[in-house]
């Protein structure tokens, strides 16, 4: 008991001295707990885009799929239920950024649109536009996460949205 043969995720392929990893053994009796924690089931090759979705709830397993997502090269962003949480990728993807991206997501809609930061300044946007009281974003992050960046984002897009001429978005 205590052992489980492990199939590596295609970037994990290859070991630091090149040598291709088909699957390999992990003994989980050494490990806290003597056990692997449950492993979320059917998950898409880039990941599940909202990680309330998950079979099981973990730290290993929001790891994981945070992960896959990453890797997948999708996209940097990630739901759980209205947080957006960001891997910094350190590098531009100035794909997710573009005019046409950014207009799309003047109106939120969740089941839509894919993982966003541009997903938090329309649903506050929104939220100020319904409630007419204040409201606020939390960026958060450790030293070189990204949050500066993403601030800016953040206030281009609510700028954009300010400045619309079209008031579809407002509700």
């Amino acid at each position: 008991g205590g052992k489980y043969h492990v199939r590596p995720e295609l970037w994990e392929c290859e070991d630091a001295a090149g040598v291709s990893l088909a699957q390999y053994e992990v003994d989980a009796s050494a490990m806290d707990g003597g056990s692997l924690p449950f492993q979320n089931s059917n998950m898409p090759d880039n990941g599940f885009p909202d990680m309330t979705t998950l079979d099981h709830l973990h730290e290993a397993a929001l790891l994981h799929n945070l992960r896959v997502r990453f890797f997948a090269g999708g996209c940097p962003y990630t739901y759980t239920a209205d947080i957006v949480i960001a891997v910094n990728p350190y590098a531009w993807f100035p794909q997710l950024y573009t005019d046409e991206m950014r207009k799309e997501y003047l109106v939120f809609d969740k089941s839509r649109l894919a993982p966003h930061v541009y997903a938090t300044s329309s649903i506050a946007y929104s939220g100020l536009q319904e409630t007419r009281q204040d409201q606020a974003i939390l960026v958060s992050g450790e030293s070189g996460a990204g949050k500066t960046e993403t601030v800016k984002i953040l206030m281009g897009h609510l700028a954009l949205i300010a400045s619309s001429d079209d008031s579809s978005h407002i509700k």
